[in-house]
């Protein structure tokens, strides 16, 4: 029992710790401190862990008034709480270590690591409540990878507050609202597709599509603020450069 859990949670680890090195190769110019990224995954679970219990409340309170709650409202629930409890570690960095949370790239880096934690919360809540197996079930990197991609697309916009850009507002609620509906769109196709394994034993094709679509859609956008943040970072530094010559 206890080899498969540290095999298990150890693979977890590993993942976990791969995919933030892929993001803090991002961070080209002044890098975060190892600690305060750590802090970041450690609110993100906390985040997630109270997102989590307000669900099951809005849940238990749908079932207590007789109104069934549905995959849609559920998925859109997620979508929100989740979201905005990544959105609120990020703000919460930004607007209390400002020597810290100090280039426009900051908003989806912190953003990252938050979904990071959130992801690593309900995989281990996931895997606690499942059986007993020594091997990491195929569906956590993904999970890990996509709270990640949200967290970072939700916290973009943060990090134009900067550069107190007249940008920064519309851009902190369209980042916000991408990341809730990328979420609430992916949880719609998984919970249609458990639902159709459960009647047919099988995945409908559209699943698959529909699950590698938003896949992409996500990376896409991700990858494109990445640059965008690389770009303002690099023009903000150089005209720091420029003012102390």
């Amino acid at each position: 029992m206890l080899l498969s859990a540290l095999l298990l949670y150890g693979a977890l680890a590993a993942c976990a710790a791969v995919i933030a090195w892929i993001v803090v190769r991002y961070d080209l110019y002044r890098k975060e401190p190892p600690s305060m990224l750590l802090l970041t995954v450690g609110l993100g679970a906390a985040g997630m862990y109270l997102a989590g219990r307000v669900q099951v409340a809005a849940i238990l309170a749908g079932d207590a008034s007789g109104t069934r709650v549905s995959d849609l409202q559920i998925s859109a629930m997620a979508g929100l709480t989740e979201e905005l409890s990544k959105f609120g570690v990020v703000l919460l960095i930004a607007l209390t270590a400002r020597r810290i949370f100090d280039e426009p790239i900051d908003g989806l880096v912190y953003g990252s690591f938050a979904g990071l934690g959130a992801a690593l919360e309900e995989s281990v809540a996931v895997l606690r409540d499942g059986g007993p197996t020594m091997l990491l079930p195929m569906q956590e990197p993904i999970r890990l990878a996509g709270h990640l991609v949200f967290g970072g697309i939700g916290g973009f916009g943060i990090g134009l507050l900067v550069l107190r850009s007249r940008r920064a507002p519309g851009t902190i609620v369209a980042c916000l609202l991408a990341a809730m509906m990328l979420h609430t769109l992916w949880d719609l196709v998984a919970f249609d597709a458990a639902n159709a394994y459960q009647a047919t034993q099988s995945f409908r094709a559209w699943h698959t599509a529909a699950a590698i679509g938003l896949m992409l859609v996500g990376l896409v956008a991700y990858r494109a603020l990445v640059g965008e943040g690389c770009r303002m970072t690099a023009a903000l530094l150089a005209r720091a450069t420029d003012c102390d010559v």
